[in-house]
């Protein structure tokens, strides 16, 4: 078995496991899954109706999800740069917010529940691999 086949698994069960804990709310609960490995495929496709998964633009989970979009059932919300990034997560919290004060009479609340987990220690380098300067 790869290690991106493990990852990829282990990423499965945790979102099985956030699923299961949020379902014993009254209403379903809206996952934003961020990825770029391919192992992020996986768990990606334990999204559904109403979730989204925002894949890195030509790194591997993305390449994946071109190639078997009739697979995913969450919206594809692609970026490519860390200001593509930004815009396209605040735009999907605004809308998620927005979708539920509507829909409650103003009275929801966005919860969010962030996992970081480090599952291979140089998974983080290869993703990021570009370097940025930064002026001092």
């Amino acid at each position: 078995m790869t290690n991106h086949m493990i990852s990829g698994k282990i990423l499965r069960i945790v979102i099985e496991r956030i699923q299961a804990s949020l379902t014993m709310e009254e209403k379903k609960p809206i996952i934003i899954y961020l990825g770029d490995g391919m192992g992020d495929f996986c768990p990606s496709l334990k999204l559904g109706d109403g979730d989204y998964v925002m894949p890195r633009k030509t790194f591997p989970v993305w390449d994946l999800i071109c190639k078997n979009r009739r697979l995913t059932k969450s919206e594809v919300c692609e970026w490519s740069n860390g200001e593509e990034f930004e815009h396209v997560l605040l735009h999907l919290v605004s809308r998620i917010s927005i979708d539920k004060n509507q829909n409650a009479g103003n009275t929801a609340q966005l919860h969010s529940d962030c996992k970081l987990q480090t599952l291979m220690p140089g998974a983080a380098h290869e993703a990021f691999s570009q370097t940025l300067s930064v002026p001092h």
